[in-house]
Parts: C-alpha cells; sequence; structure tokens
C-alpha cells in the first residue's frame, strides 16, 4: 500500500497531486518573476532608447539654431563688407576724378606757361581792368583794351 506523505498529522498530509500543483504553481511564480523582470529591462531599454532619441533630437535642434545664427551672421558680415567696398569704390573713384582734374588743370597751366609771349608786347599784364585814359590825339576809336587804335582800320 502506498501511503500518503504525510507531514505532521492529517491536516497537513499532502498528496502526489498536491504537490504536482504546488511545482506547477511555483513554476507559475518563477515564470511570472522572469517575465516581470525582462519586461523591467525592457521598459528600461525602451526608456534609455527614448531618452537617447530626445538627446539627439535636441542636439539636432542646437545645431540647427547654431547654423541658422551663423548663417544669419554671415549673410550680415557679407552684407556689411559688400557696403564697405561699394562706399571704397566710390572712394577710389572719386580719387581718380580729382586726379584727372589735377592733371588736366596742371597741363593747362604748363601750357599757359610754355606759351611764347606775343611778340611786340614788353609791358607787364595787368590783371585788374584796364583803367580809362583821357586820348591823346582826341579819337574815341580804341583797340579793345582801352589803348587808342594806332591804325585804325587795318
Amino acid at each position: 500500500m502506498s501511503s500518503p506523505v504525510t507531514m505532521g498529522g492529517p491536516r497537513g498530509a499532502r498528496t502526489p497531486k498536491m504537490l504536482e500543483y504546488e511545482r506547477q504553481a511555483e513554476e507559475r511564480a518563477k515564470e511570472q518573476e522572469r517575465m516581470a523582470d525582462e519586461r523591467d529591462r525592457m521598459l528600461e531599454a525602451e526608456d534609455r532608447i527614448r531618452k537617447e532619441q530626445e538627446r539627439i533630437a535636441q542636439e539636432e535642434y542646437e545645431m540647427e539654431q547654431y547654423y541658422e545664427a551663423e548663417a544669419l551672421k554671415h549673410a550680415e558680415e557679407l552684407r556689411i563688407h559688400e557696403m564697405e567696398m561699394r562706399k571704397h569704390q566710390e572712394r577710389v573713384r572719386a580719387h581718380e576724378r580729382r586726379l584727372q582734374d589735377h592733371e588736366a588743370s596742371a597741363e593747362a597751366f604748363a601750357r599757359v606757361i610754355a606759351m611764347p609771349a606775343k611778340p611786340g608786347r614788353d609791358r607787364q599784364i595787368s590783371l585788374f581792368a584796364p583803367t580809362k585814359k583821357p586820348l591823346l590825339n582826341g579819337s574815341a576809336e580804341t583797340n579793345g583794351n582801352g589803348a587808342p587804335a594806332q591804325f585804325p582800320g587795318a
């Protein structure tokens, strides 16, 4: 006869069926614990992935902001540079005009200086308007410079 496994009296007696149920219950509990541990690891991994994605998104946003700011700064620097170049070119053109004017007036002055004096003119040319002198011969005709015409009609 097979006697049931007893543990301290009739109430504590456990049959093989009961032992099997207990073993299955323990296995289920271990399986549930293992599944809970795996679920926790999976949630932790998902959390790490989410945090990494957030970090990457934040870095991308910051890089976009940085490059946008750099592009704006570069555009402003380029605009200022172009404006300074235009001002410089205007100054160069104005300087060249002044230089040409100076050269032209220097050439004209050199021609005036190099011009031979008119023959027969031994008196100095006055820069002031000629003075009216009384005519010696009483003639009212003059040669255009206030002096009487020596040879009228010639």
